[in-house]
């Protein structure tokens, strides 16, 4: 539907269409909202049930993820609101005369008469017509035709469901790329204080130590061998360059996803499901202020962008 183009599509959408000949009119409305999967509503008139089938086939061909509303009308706008059908109801009539005189004869009282009421008469089964009913009697109009307007005034809501959606995911586009941004920025400023990591963790570890053995009282220098290899250990278990690294990757696929000519939305709150996880393991390795201040910052960041995916589809 987006030949072309390469953007994503917001899941919020807006569009109407009718269609119309001498005799009948269809007009459609579709809004959309977000949701995790395709999830149809089309409500059609009593008597045209058969176009849901239809309708539900050109929609899955158009939109595949978001909550879809849809409201079909069919309408005949040169008659009036109804119609009385008189042959019926005086059909109706010569059956209510003949059972009163059936019952007369059998009661032996010839005077009596029963006169209709017309409100219940005109509640009987087919005597009060809609005008669109006895519109397609009398124009012979088939399913076919019915079918065809439907179409057409579907096709023309769609095409403005579609334009609100993809100028609602430019705006989207825009915003979570500067959140992306702002991840990326703050990503680089924990790598260069995890650079300086290693020397820390070595003047932390021997000014530990040399205040214990202030405080014990016991004599001696501590050995720098030992003192580098137990340096080297935590130093290992708070590396934070892997994480770093795979968040750099996760970054560089999320702003590849963005241009895509996909459908990208499950695929983003996938790789934000990931950077999340890169995140939770940065500040649980960090024994630094500077890098859990900027790891808090990138996980309220990363929120943000999931709360904007959710309306991509």
């Amino acid at each position: 539907m987006r030949p072309g183009s390469a953007m994503i599509l917001s899941m919020t959408g807006y569009g109407t269409g009718t269609a119309k000949d001498d005799s009948l009119a269809v007009a459609v409305e579709i809004r959309t909202v977000n949701h995790r999967f395709l999830d149809l509503h089309i409500r059609v008139p009593r008597e045209y049930q058969f176009l849901e089938n239809e309708a539900a086939s050109l929609l899955r061909g158009a939109i595949s993820r978001g909550r879809v509303d849809v409201s079909v009308m069919v309408t005949n706008p040169a008659a009036d609101a109804f119609q009385i059908n008189y042959d019926l109801a005086h059909a109706y009539l010569a059956a209510v005369n003949k059972l009163n005189e059936e019952y007369n004869s059998i009661c032996g009282n010839a005077e009596r008469t029963t006169v209709p009421d017309m409100a219940r008469l005109l509640g009987l089964p087919g005597v009060l017509r809609n005008s669109d009913e006895a519109a397609m009697e009398r124009a012979g109009d088939t399913a076919e035709k019915i079918v065809k307007l439907m179409k057409e005034s579907l096709q023309t809501a769609l095409e403005s469901v579609l334009v609100m959606r993809r100028r609602e995911g430019a705006a989207l586009r825009n915003d979570m790329l500067q959140n992306l941004a702002t991840i990326e920025n703050t990503a680089g400023e924990i790598r260069r204080f995890s650079q300086n990591a290693p020397v820390e963790h070595f003047e932390k570890l021997r000014a530990r130590l040399d205040r214990l053995l202030t405080q014990s009282g016991a004599q001696g220098a501590i050995d720098p061998q030992r003192l580098a290899g137990e340096a080297a250990i935590l130093a290992d278990k708070c590396d934070i360059s892997e994480e770093l690294a795979r968040m750099a990757s996760h970054i560089e696929q999320y702003r590849s996803l963005v241009d895509a000519n996909e459908k990208t939305g499950k695929k983003l709150d996938f790789l934000l499901q990931e950077m999340q996880r890169e995140a939770n393991t940065i500040l649980s390795k960090s024994d630094t202020l500077e890098i859990t201040h900027r790891g808090i910052s990138i996980k309220t960041d990363i929120e943000k962008l999931r709360e904007q995916v959710q309306n991509v589809e």
